[in-house]
């Protein structure tokens, strides 16, 4: 049985609790709020918008894309 390329996920907790998101989908993510929300978009124009733990995946979300 023939497996496809391994799709990698973040986890995070929204206003709608626990959520899982493609990294591959995601398009732009922002901070906001003096630090206290992070905002992900991705292609299908979802919104995200994430509010605990956000310096440790904004660090993943910089790590993932290569941001300096």
């Amino acid at each position: 049985m023939a497996t496809g390329p391994m799709t990698s996920w973040i986890k995070a907790m929204t206003e709608g609790g626990m959520t899982r998101i493609r990294l591959d989908a995601i398009c732009a993510y922002q901070e906001t709020g003096g630090g206290s929300k992070l905002l992900v978009y991705t292609r299908d124009n979802s919104l995200f918008e994430i509010i605990e733990d956000i310096e440790a995946t904004i660090s993943k979300l910089d790590s993932e894309f290569n941001v300096n």
